[in-house]
């Protein structure tokens, strides 16, 4: 880490614990607010964003008061107002559900003792300007974020919801936003932020002015698809019909009397530290890469992201396979598995404003054999059949499996056939997400960008980014690959040339 990237230069002055700014919209909920199936086993791993905003255009007043964010998340948690609430287990059947309602959500306000520009770096227009690049910003990001307490305890005890506000010496703004993954997937975890810049605009500059009311132009759906089914809560033939039903992509607890497996063991990430880095791809490189992955007798064709996912995979793959056989600490490849994220809510007609969980981690193997010495077009073929399964387009079949989770004794034990290890790679598309005209608090954000946490530095784990091109002018059509991978792989696919 450079010296200008320390986190010692951001100190956090005050926490402010944030309830709905009418007492009344917690009356439209009940407690426990109960979650529902894509809640149940979606992951722990918070989602986290750092966005950045500088004078630009011609906004020359501060940027982002603080007392005018704390108003704007009030009125956001009338529409919210489930995250004013904390996570639990059911005591009696292990769901995941809200209780504690009012409990709050929380702002931290923190300052940075350096101007924004003393963590830039040159820009990509011209030899004279710059840039803010999330690896040079204090603690590569991380030091903008709310803390967070991975620990079971804390889960429980901390808010959903935490906002930081930190100006840096100059004006600029960052914010820091974090929701647990319980309560809404990427989707919803955006939507929440474009509604929060959505109240902010509309707030009335009179501060006097309390009795605002809180008025979105497309409100959010809270309450989860299925929730109600959630603990076997159905008819008893429905019940049965919907456990008789074999899972594509999950399985049931084990039988209490079997023996522990050798595998749960066997593919324990190598003891090397995790480095993640941000790729940038141009338009042009990803048309050219599309076309490369693209089957040569014309009978398939390939999205831009599944030709990213299999160039990805393939480079990976070939740079872990030599490291296994170099060095004995590596340990011989787990099961090649590739997973990434799919949207059901166009599935599902759920809407574009539904914002619990509406993903499933869909998951296949890619043989080892393929990823070493088959064709590009080969591999994003597989990726291609993944993201286009029946299990994932029909909602018949999508519903079933959402009954079949629903109707599990335990759901908290319900496990994924995904083997996660030193051989699997797992990509998530968030580069179709408006996260930055969408954004506009002041003016629009310079940077929007997840740092790597240590809850998301995963050997094998990336995200698909749209860039600040898109909204500050450039190639509208570049991306952003942000990849965490053992360092030494890193080492062996610099040797092996440019990744673009």
């Amino acid at each position: 880490m450079s010296d200008k990237a320390s986190s010692a230069s951001v100190n956090v002055l005050s926490r402010h614990n944030l309830l709905c700014a009418h007492k009344s919209s917690l009356k439209s909920i009940h407690s426990p607010f109960r979650l529902g199936p894509f809640d149940q086993v979606a992951g722990f791993v918070p989602i986290q964003v750092v966005w950045v905003y500088d004078h630009k255009n011609d906004f020359s007043g501060e940027l982002i008061p603080i007392h005018r964010l704390r108003r704007a998340l009030e009125h956001l948690l009338d529409h919210y107002p489930h995250l004013t609430g904390r996570l639990q287990f059911n005591p009696t059947d292990g769901a995941r559900e809200i209780v504690a309602f009012g409990s709050g959500a929380a702002l931290l306000e923190a300052r940075c003792s350096e101007p924004l520009d003393a963590f830039s770096s040159p820009g990509l227009t011209s030899p004279t300007s710059r840039r803010v690049l999330m690896a040079d910003l204090p603690d590569a990001g991380n030091a903008l974020l709310p803390p967070f307490d991975p620990t079971p305890a804390a889960v429980f005890r901390d808010s959903i919801l935490a906002v930081q506000h930190t100006r840096f010496a100059c004006g600029a703004v960052a914010l820091g936003v974090r929701v647990h993954h319980t309560v809404c997937d990427g989707d919803g975890f955006f939507q929440v932020v474009r509604h929060l810049s959505e109240v902010y605009r509309s707030l009335p500059f009179d501060d006097n002015k309390s009795d605002f009311p809180s008025v979105l132009a497309n409100p959010p759906h809270i309450v989860p698809y299925m929730g109600e089914l959630v603990g076997g809560r159905m008819e008893p033939e429905k019940l049965k019909v919907a456990l008789e039903f074999d899972p594509p992509l999950f399985c049931g607890p084990p039988p209490a009397t079997s023996e522990p497996s050798s595998s749960a063991t066997a593919f324990l990430p190598p003891p090397y530290a995790i480095e993640g880095r941000f790729i940038r791809f141009s338009s042009a490189q990803l048309t050219a890469l599309k076309a490369k992955a693209t089957n040569p007798n014309g009978i398939d064709w390939i999205s831009s992201f599944e030709a990213l996912c299999a160039h990805l995979y393939q480079r990976v793959h070939r740079a872990r396979s030599e490291l296994s056989v170099t060095d004995p600490t590596f340990g011989e490849l787990s099961p090649t598995d590739f997973l990434t994220p799919i949207n059901l809510r166009s599935a599902l007609g759920l809407g574009a404003h539904y914002t619990p969980n509406a993903l499933f981690a869909a998951y296949t193997t890619v043989p080892s054999d393929l990823l070493a010495t088959g064709s590009l077009w080969q591999v994003a073929k597989a990726v291609h059949d993944l993201t286009r399964a029946k299990f994932l387009t029909s909602k018949e079949e999508v519903d079933r499996s959402l009954e079949w989770i629903a109707a599990q004794a335990e759901p908290g034990r319900i496990g994924s056939g995904f083997r996660l290890g030193n051989g699997s790679c797992m990509i998530s598309q968030w580069n179709k997400f408006d996260i930055y005209r969408g954004m506009v608090f002041d003016d629009i954000p310079i940077l929007a960008q997840p740092p790597f946490t240590k809850s998301s530095s995963v050997d094998g784990l990336g995200y698909v980014l749209p860039t600040e091109e898109i909204a500050l002018g450039g190639d509208a059509g570049a991306i952003d690959v942000c990849l965490a991978l053992a360092t030494p792989v890193w080492r062996i696919m610099d040797q092996h040339g440019p990744l673009i």
